[in-house]
Protein backbone atom coordinates (compact mmCIF):
# COMPACT_ATOMS: atom_id res chain seq x y z
CA UNK A 1 0.00 0.00 0.00
CA UNK A 2 1.41 3.35 -1.06
CA UNK A 3 1.69 6.00 1.62
CA UNK A 4 -0.81 8.87 1.74
CA UNK A 5 1.84 11.36 0.66
CA UNK A 6 2.62 9.28 -2.43
CA UNK A 7 -1.09 8.98 -3.23
CA UNK A 8 -1.40 12.78 -3.02
CA UNK A 9 1.36 13.49 -5.57
CA UNK A 10 0.59 15.50 -8.69
CA UNK A 11 2.23 15.47 -12.09
CA UNK A 12 3.75 18.87 -11.33
CA UNK A 13 5.30 17.50 -8.11
CA UNK A 14 7.08 14.86 -10.19
CA UNK A 15 8.25 17.33 -12.85
CA UNK A 16 9.51 19.81 -10.26
CA UNK A 17 11.40 17.11 -8.36
CA UNK A 18 12.86 15.63 -11.56
CA UNK A 19 14.43 18.95 -12.51
CA UNK A 20 16.59 18.91 -9.37
CA UNK A 21 16.95 15.14 -8.90
CA UNK A 22 20.42 13.58 -9.07
CA UNK A 23 21.05 9.84 -9.00
CA UNK A 24 24.65 8.70 -8.62
CA UNK A 25 24.02 4.99 -8.12
CA UNK A 26 23.49 2.27 -10.69
CA UNK A 27 20.18 2.72 -12.48
CA UNK A 28 17.56 0.25 -11.21
CA UNK A 29 15.40 -1.91 -13.49
CA UNK A 30 12.40 0.46 -13.39
CA UNK A 31 13.04 3.93 -14.82
CA UNK A 32 10.94 6.83 -16.06
CA UNK A 33 11.51 9.61 -18.58
CA UNK A 34 10.77 13.05 -17.11
CA UNK A 35 12.01 16.33 -18.58
CA UNK A 36 14.07 14.37 -21.14
CA UNK A 37 15.96 12.51 -18.39
CA UNK A 38 15.87 8.85 -17.45
CA UNK A 39 15.44 8.58 -13.68
CA UNK A 40 14.81 5.76 -11.19
CA UNK A 41 11.09 5.29 -10.56
CA UNK A 42 10.79 4.60 -6.84
CA UNK A 43 13.49 7.01 -5.59
CA UNK A 44 12.00 9.82 -7.70
CA UNK A 45 8.49 9.20 -6.38
CA UNK A 46 9.68 9.01 -2.78
CA UNK A 47 11.68 12.21 -3.16
CA UNK A 48 8.71 14.01 -4.72
CA UNK A 49 6.47 12.86 -1.85
CA UNK A 50 9.13 13.85 0.69
CA UNK A 51 9.05 10.51 2.46
CA UNK A 52 11.87 8.36 3.82
CA UNK A 53 13.58 5.75 1.63
CA UNK A 54 12.06 3.00 3.79
CA UNK A 55 8.51 4.12 2.90
CA UNK A 56 6.26 1.09 2.19
CA UNK A 57 5.56 2.26 -1.39
CA UNK A 58 7.00 -0.37 -3.73
CA UNK A 59 8.29 0.01 -7.29
CA UNK A 60 5.09 -1.30 -8.87
CA UNK A 61 3.00 1.27 -7.01
CA UNK A 62 5.41 4.01 -8.06
CA UNK A 63 5.25 2.80 -11.67
CA UNK A 64 1.44 2.85 -11.58
CA UNK A 65 1.46 6.41 -10.23
CA UNK A 66 3.83 7.64 -12.94
CA UNK A 67 1.91 5.85 -15.71
CA UNK A 68 -1.30 7.47 -14.50
CA UNK A 69 0.34 10.84 -15.17
CA UNK A 70 1.32 9.77 -18.69
CA UNK A 71 5.07 9.44 -18.19
CA UNK A 72 7.06 6.92 -20.23
CA UNK A 73 8.05 4.10 -17.88
CA UNK A 74 10.77 1.60 -18.80
CA UNK A 75 11.82 -1.77 -17.49
CA UNK A 76 15.47 -2.59 -18.12
CA UNK A 77 15.57 0.14 -20.76
CA UNK A 78 12.50 -1.00 -22.69
CA UNK A 79 9.25 0.96 -22.79
CA UNK A 80 6.42 -0.71 -20.90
Amino acid sequence: MASKKVDALTKMDIIHTAKNFYWKRQMPKWTVIVVDRELPVRPLVLEAARVAPNDPTNSHQAVAKLKSFGFEVRYEGRAV
